[in-house]
């Protein structure tokens, strides 16, 4: 029992030393740069990316092409190692701050408090994208022509395409060349489900949002004036549910970084510092170190 808990105590340490997050900070950095190149020679097989959820495109494609994949698994793991350096260091910080917190005024405490805030918003949005990726859905090519009905994948939901107006550029457009090209398409979605039917509007720049799941307009028929044929949609259908936690991330890392920096100019302000000089009166100058050692001799 003894022998474990003092290789808990060295693990927490180790993964709790800011110097390690930093390189890991490098490494992936460096990750990401191959990647980028490699990701130019291999298109088609990372945009499998976007159909499929991680652990699919994983056993299909990542561990059978490991020659092109291996930066990108390896990215995964120095994520997942990133994301424990900054709960360990999260965890310890917030420790030291509460015992920190008595005596302190409101605002000194919020000072403090901010770089946990931070990680913590930094934890949440890597959650949320590790949630999404792993248990999301992600469906391409769902053709819904007018009057139209299909089933939500995975779901007792379907969905009726109940109109379609697509809007045209008439002549004397105020983009050049876009004579009778489509602008806009717009359409009206009945969703259907055990409450009954809902209608929602749905367009290029408008998806629609309902339950957890959303629907895209990915493209659209016709494209030019005076086709008969019948209109249709072809529709991206996601659930995403990561996104509430990556919104939540991202919600208190910028709180916790404009209180940082909003409090930070407030003290230095009280002490007679500029803003503008905020960060740079807190280093040191080797020249006034310089100067205070001619002195002392």
């Amino acid at each position: 029992m003894p022998d474990s808990m003092n290789f808990i105590r060295t693990s927490w340490r180790f993964l709790g030393n800011a110097s390690l997050s930093l390189w890991l900070i490098y490494a992936l950095f460096a990750e990401f740069l191959i990647g980028s190149i490699i990701m130019r020679h291999h298109p088609s097989l990372f945009h499998a990316l976007k159909d499929m959820t991680l652990q699919q495109w994983v056993v299909l494609y990542g561990a059978n092409s490991l020659r092109a994949t291996w930066w990108f698994l390896g990215a995964l793991i120095l994520l997942f190692l990133l994301a424990l350096t900054t709960t360990v260091c999260g965890t310890d910080k917030l420790i030291a701050t509460i015992g920190a917190l008595r005596g302190s005024g409101l605002w000194r405490g919020l000072l403090k408090l901010s770089p946990s805030i931070i990680h913590l918003g930094f934890l949440l949005l890597l959650l949320g994208q590790l949630v999404s990726h792993t248990v999301g859905i992600n469906l391409h090519g769902n053709i819904l022509a007018t009057s139209g009905t299909i089933t939500v994948p995975g779901s007792r939901m379907k969905i009726t395409l109940k109109e379609l107006k697509v809007d045209f550029f008439g002549k004397g457009a105020r983009f050049l060349g876009m004579d009778g090209s489509p602008r806009d398409c717009t359409g009206v979605l009945s969703i259907i489900d055990a409450q009954g039917h809902h209608d929602r509007v749905i367009s290029i720049n408008r998806p629609v949002w309902y339950k957890g799941w959303s629907f895209f307009i990915e493209d659209f028929y016709p494209k030019s004036r005076g086709v008969t044929r019948s209109p249709f949609i072809n529709m991206v259908i996601r659930k995403d549910p990561g996104i509430r936690l990556m919104m939540l991330g991202a919600i208190l890392f910028g709180l916790g970084l404009i209180m940082h920096l909003l409090l930070v100019t407030r003290f230095h302000i009280n002490r007679g510092h500029s803003p503008v000089n905020v960060f740079i009166t807190t280093v040191p100058s080797p020249v006034s170190h310089k100067r205070h050692h001619i002195r002392q001799e």
